[in-house]
């Protein structure tokens, strides 16, 4: 069968160059719509830390801060409705690297990387950000909070996203696989360096206590294993003159 042609780097570049500016327009989209719900949003963001504050309203220290705070708001949610198109052109550009029978999966990696994304999203959301707050504002009883509503919004806004990402980590992993660059294989025998990895990571982006990080590393080696196991069944396969050479060396 006769090899595809493969692009020079030039129109890699180019098509980069075009997925990323459809990738920009999709979130700005997102934004202009987003900014007529930002209230609605600023106020569901508010919910794991109000938990722990009760009545105490979230406060802001400059002039144009409330105005940052709902642009900044607008912003993430766009980028968090335009995920599925975020995807689309992720898969689009590096369909060229894929075989013309491993391109019909298009729906299948939006749909997954979509749910994938919100389930990290919500897991942090609805169990990471209360007990991290939580932990944050009790640390010191003898000091009294008075809360930075821009401030707050970062850190929950970061959690949110960061879990939504790692969550992407089986696909990645996968479209990795079948472009022939990692492989089941490869990611078993470099698990303990990737579990250490975890939890430095979860380390640095979560409180500094042994539960909270945990729920950040663990499912990083959830999603990591789910990995393994996907490479192993859908990964590319080695050429069958390649799988008798390595057979062959003893």
């Amino acid at each position: 069968m006769m090899e595809e042609k493969k692009m020079p780097i030039t129109d890699h570049l180019e098509e980069l160059r075009f997925r990323l500016i459809k990738i920009v327009g999709a979130i700005l989209i997102g934004t202009v719509i987003c900014y007529f719900f930002r209230r609605e949003v600023l106020e569901f963001l508010q919910v794991p830390i109000k938990k722990t504050l009760q009545d105490e309203p979230l406060r802001f220290f400059s002039l144009m801060e409330p105005f940052i705070v709902h642009i900044k708001v607008a912003v993430y949610s766009g980028i968090f409705f335009a995920v599925p198109i975020i995807l689309y052109q992720i898969w689009m550009f590096v369909t060229p690297g894929l075989l013309q029978r491993e391109r019909k999966y298009l729906l299948p990696f939006i749909l997954f990387g979509s749910l994938f994304f919100v389930g990290g999203a919500s897991l942090c959301y609805f169990i990471v950000l209360p007990y991290g707050t939580e932990f944050f504002l009790n640390f010191d009883p003898s000091l009294k909070s008075t809360i930075n509503i821009a401030s707050y919004l970062s850190f929950a806004i970061r959690l949110i996203m960061v879990f939504g990402i790692i969550f992407q980590l089986p696909l990645i992993l996968l479209l990795l696989s079948r472009l022939g660059i990692v492989s089941s294989k490869f990611l078993r025998r470099q698990r303990k360096y990737a579990y250490l990895l975890f939890f430095v990571f979860g380390a640095a982006l979560t409180p500094p206590d042994p539960l909270t990080q945990s729920l950040m590393a663990v499912p990083l080696v959830l999603m990591y294993e789910i990995s393994v196991v996907l490479t192993r069944i859908f990964g590319r396969r080695e050429p069958a003159s390649a799988e008798k050479e390595t057979g062959g060396a003893v």
